[in-house]
Order: structure tokens, then C-alpha cells, then sequence
């Protein structure tokens, strides 16, 4: 073979689709650093621009470095999609999402996420049983168990596992018999509960995309969240595949974690409008940080409890601005998205992972809470600012109106 030959081989042309993407995700980006906002801190009102992903909205509180960030991050974007494009000159050659971050479902280190990817298949110490796994068999009961038919023969074989203390992510793919066969799931059991987890086949496009990391035609991946859940470092995770008229098994297969995440104690604070405030849980791990907040008013706070509980008929939403003690700054308002897992146990089912937010009266107070997984965010802290905005305006294409409810904002500090 020649090495023209070789080398178009082994790195081949970029397609038309790539180049398109990045194109649309260029100019995207720079659109976004062009929306026209509306910021209402409660005082003053400010019209300026402001990034529609993490560096945003908190203008009064954003350095003159990570304004010189935002702008680098656009420009580091463009020269990228350039030199993809051929623009810059040289050869033009397709590049993959690759390892833990395709796996996760979020960016994440690559180097840093190593120390959570198994691949050696042989540490996972698979079993197949037929049918319900038994805490399965406790929450729905022996009549509904009996009924189901169970497959003996596996049609799984987990190949990679990635868990880091937040998130649990792993690829299967299907034998002989597995082949023959579409394959379900939406149920992982770890302990004495059931999570609800997403777990799909891959498509051609995502074969094509981690082309190097392991994966093949016909594999599936399944993730699942834990970030809010107390589940050990170690543990067996079994999975329940469902393949139609052939039956019911479950896979089982070994979990550790070697790199324990990083959890905070629960802190409470008086914010300086007599609100309290807690921070339930902060889990920082590889894969960014999943977060808890719980704010109390009592009678007498019931206009403020109704300023942050009140969500338009869906025209705004409630987002909480995270300001830590290492210079960064996040955003819930899109990270949101990545919720918590539905649970199920003996003792009833608890669907709160379904939800970013909640609104509740409870013993003669009022409670709001919120929650989710912040992308990014995987340092330690000995301090987070929290500070809840409203924003109008949902719609694309809308103008975006931000209210401060500086009311809400607290800080809590953390020991070294």
C-alpha cells in the first residue's frame, strides 16, 4: 500500500455533514454572544451583552478575565472549525468525540476520566439470571414476577464501565442470541432500589463518531445518574433487558470506584433577607457537580417565596448563577436539563429526579427547591456563591429579561 493510500486510510476525508456542523456551530456561538438582554439586578437595570451559555447574567459580578475567556473560547472555536474545514490549508481529516465524554454524555478530562473507565472485561465479573433480579421481585411483588418469562441464554456482554462516584455509564454489546433479538431496558438495580437509566443501541453515526474507543456495530449504552443518591464506592449493578417474546433476564455486573468523589457536608445560611438557605448536597465529581438547594420562608416571606415559585405559565424560568472560590462561574439554566434518576424501592417510589424544581407548602412554611448536574464543574471548592435569576422570555428568538432575586443569594463556606 502506498503511503497516499495509507494515510487517506487511516485518516479519512471529512464528510460534507461534519463540515456543515461545525460551520452551524460557529455561527451559532458567535450568535449567542450577540443576544440583546435586559439584566434587572432589583436596582439598577443594565442593557448589555451576555454570553447565552455559563458566563453570563452575573455582569456584576464577572472579572475582566473571564469576559477575555468568553471571547478566547469563540475564537479558539472559529481557528478549529478553520483548520477542520481546510480553510487554514493542509489535509482535512474527520475528528471523534472520543472515551469517557462520548460515554457520559457530557463533556469531561479525557485524562482526567481514565481513572473511571474499566475495560477489562474480566473485572466486571458478569452474571445472567432469568427474569426479575429479587429487590425487583420485592417492589412488584411474586404474582407479577411469575408472570414473567425469563431468558437464560445471555444477550449482553457489559465491554466498558464508566462510574465516578455521579455518574455510571457502560457499553454492552449483544452475542449471538442478543443479535437476533431488540433489546430493552429502562430499569438498573443497585442495592435495595431500581433507577430508571436510558439505554439505547447505538447508531451508525455514533459507531462512526468512537471509531477507537471500543465500540461497534449493534452496541448499546445505558447511563444513569446518582449524583442525589447515597450509593457505596462499590457495588453490583444489575440490569434488567427485556427482548420481547424471547423473555426477561438480568445482566449483573461489578462497579468500584477507585477516586472517591469529592462530597460536601450540608451547610445552612441566613441570606441577608432573613431566608434559609441550604445546600443539601454537593457531589463534585469527574463529570461535573450535582447540586441541592432547599429555600425556607415562613409567613411572613410569602411575597418573596411567590416572586421565586411563580413560573409564568411557562413564559420564565427560575435558574440558580454558581460562583465558586477558584474564579469560575456556572449556570443551572441549561444545565438543568440533565436531571436526577426516577427511583423505586419497597417503600415507595420517589419521581423528585423527573423534576429541576419544586415548589411546596409544608408545616406553615414554604419551601423551593432545586437541583441538578452543573457540566463543567469538577473542582474542589471552599466557597460557592448561589444567586437565583428569573428569566423571561423563553421562547427563541425572544428577548431575554433576567431578574436578580438577590433576596435568595447567599455564600457558604467550606473547610480546606
Amino acid at each position: 500500500m502506498s503511503e497516499k493510500n495509507s494515510w487517506e486510510k487511516d485518516f479519512p476525508e471529512t464528510p460534507e455533514s461534519f463540515r456543515m456542523a461545525l460551520k452551524e456551530m460557529v455561527e451559532k456561538e458567535i450568535a449567542d454572544d450577540e443576544i440583546e438582554v435586559k439584566v434587572n439586578d432589583g436596582t439598577n437595570h443594565v442593557k448589555g451583552k451576555i454570553n447565552k451559555r455559563n458566563t453570563k447574567y452575573m455582569q456584576d459580578r464577572r472579572s475582566s478575565a473571564n469576559v477575555s475567556n468568553r471571547r478566547w473560547r469563540v475564537v479558539k472555536i472559529a481557528v478549529a472549525a478553520l483548520a477542520l474545514a481546510g480553510i487554514l490549508g493542509g489535509g482535512v481529516y474527520a475528528v471523534t468525540k472520543s472515551g469517557a465524554s462520548s460515554l457520559v454524555g457530557r463533556e469531561v478530562d479525557e485524562t482526567g476520566a481514565e481513572a473511571y473507565l474499566t475495560t477489562d472485561a474480566s473485572a466486571f465479573n458478569q452474571t445472567v439470571t432469568p427474569g426479575w433480579p429479587q429487590i425487583m421481585v420485592d417492589i412488584r411483588g411474586e404474582d407479577n414476577a411469575a408472570e414473567v418469562k425469563g431468558a437464560s441464554e445471555p444477550l449482553l456482554d457489559i465491554t466498558q464501565v464508566y462510574y465516578d462516584g455521579m455518574s455510571l455509564a457502560f457499553y454492552a454489546r449483544p452475542t449471538g442470541k442478543g443479535k437476533r433479538h431488540q433489546l430493552n431496558s429502562d430499569r438498573l438495580a443497585i442495592g435495595d432500589a431500581v433507577y430508571m437509566i436510558h439505554f439505547d443501541k447505538l447508531s451508525d453515526e455514533k459507531v462512526k463518531e468512537n471509531e477507537g474507543s471500543g465500540v461497534k456495530k449493534g452496541d448499546y449504552k445505558g447511563t444513569v445518574q446518582l449524583g442525589g443518591r447515597d450509593v457505596p464506592d462499590s457495588f453490583t449493578a444489575s440490569l434488567i433487558v427485556d427482548a420481547g417474546s424471547l423473555g426477561t433476564q438480568t445482566i449483573s455486573f461489578d462497579v468500584k470506584l477507585d477516586e472517591n468523589a469529592i462530597i460536601k457536608p450540608a451547610q445552612t445560611v441566613i441570606t441577608e433577607d432573613g431566608v434559609v438557605a441550604t445546600v443539601d448536597v454537593l457531589k463534585i465529581a469527574e463529570s461535573g457537580t450535582y447540586i441541592h438547594v432547599t429555600w425556607e420562608f415562613d409567613e411572613s416571606q410569602k411575597e418573596l417565596y411567590d416572586k421565586m415559585s411563580s413560573e409564568g405559565g411557562g413564559n420564565q424560568v427560575v435558574f440558580m448563577a454558581l460562583d465558586d472560590n477558584n474564579g469560575n462561574h456556572f449556570t443551572t439554566e441549561d444545565n438543568m436539563d440533565t436531571r436526577q434518576t426516577i427511583v423505586f424501592t419497597v417503600d415507595g417510589d420517589d419521581w423528585s429526579g423527573a423534576e429541576q424544581r419544586k415548589s411546596y407548602e409544608a408545616d406553615g412554611k414554604y419551601y423551593r427547591e432545586m437541583f441538578g448536574i452543573i457540566e463543567g464543574m469538577n473542582q474542589d471548592v471552599t466557597s460557592l456563591t448561589v444567586t437565583p435569576y428569573v428569566r423571561t422570555g423563553v421562547e427563541d428568538g425572544e428577548e431575554h429579561t433576567y431578574t436578580n432575586l438577590d433576596f435568595a443569594a447567599f455564600t457558604v463556606e467550606y473547610d480546606e
